[in-house]
């Protein structure tokens, strides 16, 4: 380790998280984590390079803020938790992290085994015996991707390469390392460990066969469509989707995706809902990239004779037991790889598809707008006010639920790496979600747009408190209904005839006493504004910016339409 010798365990660990690459450590502090909070003081002064040490309040938003940051940087960032309470706290954010293939390393605390008197970091606490767990790491075993517990210092150095290279390598995933704290005062092992010899896979391309395949019947189709929620993640893959649309192949972006496929700019951007639909039916041949959920059975699926392409580094599925979309080409491959690699090959073959256009489907006149003058404000004009406001490098971070949809049909995003969101339905991720992704972009205005549900799921106060002790502000726009809609349509879609839709409400969906958020946002040193009246909201949410630019969090607490 160059001319430094650590003298513990927990040293040992700080300097391998450095050296391979990660660059900060998003800590929950319990009894257990002491040893690592003093060998952050003694490589302090020693001038030794460590992660930043981030505090946070609560564990959700640690691991969300990695998962961010993950998002925008491509590298892991590791969060520590206290024991099996620890990590029972990061709740959803597990969730979210397996079904976005988000690298982090979790490294959670254990027990110690040492009991006897005078033992370094042995129990000296009554909940040293409440917290040994049978099966400790039983607690997110299906999230993670991969799961260890360093028993030995002779074993951490491998231990922490596997952590990050499996975190980041392949399909991605949440590491998690467990070690005891008696384990972390032992002295380190005499084999420093390095970051070499812990290569990365390159993504995975397609077979030149299969590629051919693909291209050809891409250019003999007719109203070929490009299915993706994800591949826009990396700058290659948002190249590659734009040659596809470049070549006449139509993209559906789905809303899912909390990323920018495609410039919302382009002319084969199939941009709303419904056209998303007609497109999926009217598709002699779908191309379905990185896409979990491509169309929902229940209210669209292709033409029975329609070719369906799927690419994917899982095309089975396997985290997911019953996924039986059909499938007629099913390619094992990165999706921005393959799709580059069909792309080069249209071009080297000089072959285009076939587009003819699609068949019009007659719909009902819709009246020409005209602004509203009164009344509750609607989700749109919340989205119609941020497009206004918003310049096209901000970064928008999107947990709007019920509102994704407005969210997505009616905010430009011409950039690639310029909306973000968990890509999965653990809530409350779009607060420290968002801390993350500043955290990632200094300098830049992040904005995030969630529910006012998302937003107390977010444990509002400690991402508020986790953007201040990073340095990483951002406004949130609270798209408030008094209540969770997304709990109440499904009353009113399964029950249609029924008492509630006669009622015009559902039980346990409406906030009765809810918060005020713009005074949880001043407690938290941060600008906190509540807009009841539209004529003030594009005002509202320029403060909320230059609140922002000033350095400071900003909470712009919107209230909108119940329905």
């Amino acid at each position: 380790m160059d001319d430094f010798i650590p003298a513990t365990t927990a040293e040992h660990l700080l300097w391998l998280l450095a050296e391979h690459g990660v660059e900060h450590l998003f800590l929950n502090p319990g009894t257990d984590s002491a040893p690592l909070q003093e060998a952050i003081a003694t490589l302090g002064k020693a001038g030794v390079a460590v992660p930043r040490v981030i505090l946070c309040s609560f564990e959700s938003v640690a691991l969300a803020a990695a998962h961010g940051y993950w998002q925008v940087t491509r590298r892991p960032q590791a969060v520590f938790v206290h024991v099996d309470v620890g990590t029972q706290n990061l709740g959803a954010m597990m969730h979210n992290a397996l079904r976005d293939r988000a690298g982090v390393v979790v490294i959670a605390g254990r027990t110690p085994y040492a009991e006897e008197p005078g033992a370094p970091g042995g129990r000296s606490n009554p909940i040293q015996w409440h917290q040994d767990v049978p099966d400790q790491a039983g607690v997110i075993r299906g999230y993670a991707k991969w799961v260890m517990e360093v028993t030995r210092p002779a074993m951490l150095a491998r231990a922490v390469g596997r952590a990050v290279q499996l975190a980041a390598g392949g399909l991605p995933g949440p590491a998690y390392l467990m070690i005891s704290r008696d384990v972390l005062m032992d002295p380190p092992a005499t084999e420093p460990g390095r970051r070499d010899r812990y290569a990365l896979p390159s993504p995975p391309a397609a077979d030149p066969g299969t590629v051919r395949r693909v291209a050809e019947a891409l250019a003999a189709a007719e109203r070929p469509l490009l299915v993706t929620a994800k591949t826009g993640r990396r700058a290659a893959g948002f190249h590659a989707v734009t040659r596809l649309a470049d070549a006449g192949v139509r993209v559906l972006d789905l809303a899912e995706s909390g990323c920018v496929n495609i410039s919302t700019a382009h002319p084969l951007n199939v941009l709303t809902a419904e056209e998303g639909r007609r497109a999926v039916e009217q598709a002699d041949l779908l191309l379905v990239v990185d896409a979990d959920v491509p169309w929902i059975p229940r209210f669209t699926s292709p033409a029975p004779g329609a070719t369906i392409v799927h690419v994917d580094p899982d095309p089975l599925k396997t985290d997911t037991p019953l996924w039986t979309f059909p499938v007629d080409v099913a390619v094992t491959a990165d999706g921005a790889t393959a799709l580059a690699q069909i792309a080069d090959e249209l071009e080297r073959t000089g072959h285009v598809p076939a587009v003819r256009p699609a068949p019009a489907v007659p719909g009902p006149a819709a009246p020409p707008p005209t602004p509203p003058v009164a009344g509750p404000m609607s989700a749109a004009e919340v989205v119609a006010a941020l497009e206004e406001v918003l310049r096209p490098e901000d970064l928008v971070v999107e947990e709007a639920v019920t509102a994704s949809v407005a969210l997505h049909e009616g905010l430009s995003r011409t950039l690639h790496g310029t909306m973000f969101g968990a890509g999965a339905p653990g809530l409350g991720w779009g607060l420290a979600g968002a801390v993350g992704v500043s955290l990632a972009s200094p300098g830049r205005r992040v904005v995030s747009v969630v529910g006012d549900g998302s937003f107390m799921f977010g444990v509002p106060t400690a991402a508020l408190c986790l953007a201040a002790e990073a340095g990483a502000p951002i406004m949130a726009v609270v798209l408030n209904n008094d209540g969770y809609r997304a709990s109440r349509l499904p009353v009113f879609e399964l029950f249609p005839h029924g008492l509630s839709v006669a009622q015009g409400d559902a039980a346990g969906t409406r906030f009765a006493a809810p918060p005020d958020f713009a005074a949880v946002a001043r407690a938290c040193h941060a600008h906190g504004e509540t807009v009841r009246d539209r004529a003030g909201l594009a005002a509202a949410l320029r403060r909320g910016l230059a609140a922002v630019e000033s350095g400071r969090s900003a909470v712009v607490d919107v209230h909108i339409a119940r329905d």
